[in-house]
């Protein structure tokens, strides 16, 4: 039987130990990893998941039956119907591929074609993801731990260490997005380049871009 870990804010743990791990409302289905070798797979969409919500997250693992219906396969391709156990095995099969030599693979005019297509799956470990179409109870629940809080990738695979990218409209309410936009004003205001590339704006930031202009003109 294998072991599958959820990810989640520290905030649900009461209702999770009371009712167990809930589909998600906009998907009904509850998304996961299979727990491997590869603690930094197993745990990849932490620092994601982080992203838009407050506080420490934590790890939820349950197991499931051999047998148990999934989808699995990365958030922006089609996923495929096979057993919990297959998907463990599946994942075992990829998590010890290098990600940017497998991503690149995956991104070759063919194989990006068949895997558009539903016709294989990735062969990179970064973007998996399980999902099952019920509620785990919580009797299925084996413990709760919380891992440490910068495992993972943000935005996207490969993007760590990259300049953030994001839209003011599209991110409102995100962590970090204020400091993001605070940081490209002083940049313009300041006549310095900036990597940091924020769509969306308000004329109220660029009125802001002036106002720190004179205020720097008068220093």
């Amino acid at each position: 039987m294998p072991v599958f870990v959820h990810l989640t804010s520290h905030d649900n743990l009461p209702a999770i130990r009371r009712a167990g791990i809930a589909p998600a409302k906009w998907s009904k289905r509850v998304y996961a990893m299979p727990v491997t070798r590869n603690f930094q797979v197993s745990h990849q969409w932490l620092r994601e998941l982080r992203r838009s919500r407050s506080g420490t997250m934590v790890a939820v693992y349950f197991r499931v039956p051999d047998d148990e219906p999934v989808e699995i396969g990365h958030y922006s391709s089609p996923h495929r119907s096979v057993t919990a156990a297959e998907a463990a095995a599946i994942m075992m099969s990829v998590e010890a591929a290098d990600p940017v030599a497998a991503r690149q693979a995956d991104n070759a005019d063919k194989t990006a074609k068949a895997i558009r297509a539903g016709r294989r799956l990735p062969s990179s470990p970064q973007g998996y993801q399980v999902l099952l179409a019920r509620r785990i109870q919580p009797s299925e629940i084996l413990r709760v731990k919380v891992p440490p809080q910068v495992v993972g990738w943000r935005y996207q695979p490969g993007s760590n260490g990259m300049p953030p990218c994001t839209c003011i409209c599209c991110a409102k309410g995100v962590w970090g997005v204020g400091k993001l936009l605070r940081a490209v004003e002083e940049a313009e205001a300041a006549g310095r380049p900036t990597k940091i590339i924020v769509g969306g704006r308000k004329d109220r930031s660029y009125d802001r871009v002036e106002r720190l202009k004179a205020r720097l003109a008068k220093s």
